[in-house]
């Protein structure tokens, strides 16, 4: 009788064991389902075919049985695909459900992102926020800073750089991201609160505060530049405090064309040095600017197309770019961005 009790208990343990290897072996297929489906709806993507990605995506999405990592990146796919075909409402409800799936919030870099993706999250941001502006600061502690475009003030050759005035406020936003505990905020982010609220002077102290306000900045840069001659140039920055439009910092320096990436990583440190913001041990390596002018030129009209929405013209720069210096990781991230735009026109 004792014999059968036990007997009776291993076979109810087996079955046990053989339903959890069974809900297992499910488990693993319905995963392995769902990388496939994804991967075959981002082979959609990368080929245009955007139609057939947007279905696939849309599958893995409502399926209660996704894992949230892959729905979260199919959510991203789907606002790409969206943005592609001109579906520009459908692109931001894909990318507010994506940023309200689960904490932490998704951050957009603007270097992987194209513009009209970007302009989708910050509104789609500024809805769920309540009709913030605000960058976000998950340590309140956090210096934020906005960096304006540089004002071309040169009497030499002044409209051959004029796509510099872009060029080298993004140059500086990198480093300072890079090199500092800062928060600072992406030109494409700047660019849309100066368009949204139609602060037309970008260059002014009062257009800059006003902006950095909006932006919940501490303080806002502006900066110029004078090209003397075709070896020498002139860079200058203005700090100033958002709360007060106090004039925090006047900076400058100065040397040779082809050492304007030295003259910017010199301005930076003194930038730093000003608000005493903590450096860090190292740029990311997969954020490098190119110290070649002619790269750095190709790039800067590049970002002038982009905001112009002239994606094909700006792809062909960003490819420009990187003939010129085959190691400009910006320019090779902006190109990449953009693709699927050039490839749906």
């Amino acid at each position: 009788m004792e014999l059968q009790k036990i007997t009776g208990l291993r076979l109810r343990v087996l079955a046990l064991v053989g339903l959890f290897i069974v809900s297992l072996g499910a488990g693993s297929l319905l995963m392995a389902n769902h990388v496939t489906n994804l991967q075959t709806a981002i082979d959609a993507y990368k080929s245009a075919d955007f139609d057939t990605a947007i279905r696939l995506l849309n599958e893995i999405i409502n399926d209660e049985t996704a894992d949230i990592e892959h729905q979260k990146e199919a959510l991203r796919y789907l606002g790409r695909c969206y943005v592609a075909k001109r579906m520009l409402d459908k692109a931001k409800n894909a990318i507010s459900t994506l940023i309200e799936l689960e904490p932490p919030i998704t951050e957009f870099d603007p270097d992987r992102e194209a513009p009209p993706l970007m302009t989708v999250y910050y509104e789609a941001r500024k809805e769920l926020e309540g009709g913030s502006y605000e960058v976000e600061r998950p340590d309140p502690g956090m210096k934020t800073m906005a960096i304006l475009d540089f004002k071309n003030s040169s009497f030499f050759e002044k409209e051959k750089y004029d796509p510099m005035e872009k060029g080298f406020s993004d140059i500086l936003i990198n480093k300072m991201n890079g090199l500092t505990n800062l928060k600072v905020v992406e030109r494409e982010r700047i660019q849309w609160i100066l368009d949204e609220m139609k602060i037309q002077d970008k260059y002014s102290k009062e257009g800059a505060v006003r902006a950095g306000k909006l932006l919940g900045a501490h303080t806002a840069l502006m900066g110029s530049f004078i090209v003397q001659d075709k070896n020498k140039i002139y860079l200058g920055v203005r700090l100033v405090k958002v709360e007060t439009s106090e004039i925090l910092l006047t900076e400058s320096v100065e040397g040779k064309m082809d050492d304007f990436l030295k003259l910017t990583e010199e301005l930076s440190q003194k930038v730093a040095k000003a608000i005493d913001a903590e450096p860090k041990f190292a740029m990311r390596e997969d954020k490098r600017d190119s110290d070649r002018l002619e790269a750095m030129m190709a790039y800067s009209k590049g970002l002038g197309f982009l905001e112009g929405a002239e994606y094909e013209k700006a792809y062909e720069k960003f490819e420009e770019a990187l003939a010129f210096d085959p190691k400009y990781d910006r320019a090779r991230q902006k190109a990449e961005s953009i693709k699927y735009l050039v490839a749906s026109l």
